[in-house]
């Protein structure tokens, strides 16, 4: 039995679950796919680090 249950295991639901074991709530999480949601694995993350990586071989590049 969960005292709270989370639906998505995102940046929102992974950091509500934290919060609440935190404050010493029993938590279980819903998720379907990947822990962390679209913004870690495929989003936002990846996408500026892909990003980043293009502007230093430019910079390299342009040096």
């Amino acid at each position: 039995m969960f005292d709270i249950i989370i639906i998505g295991a995102g940046p929102g639901g992974y950091e509500t679950a934290a919060e609440a074991a935190a404050h010493g709530l029993t938590v279980g999480i819903v998720e379907r796919d990947q822990m962390g949601g679209t913004c870690l694995n495929r989003g936002c993350i990846p996408t500026k680090a892909l990003c980043r990586n293009a502007e230093v071989v430019n910079l390299m590049e342009d040096g």
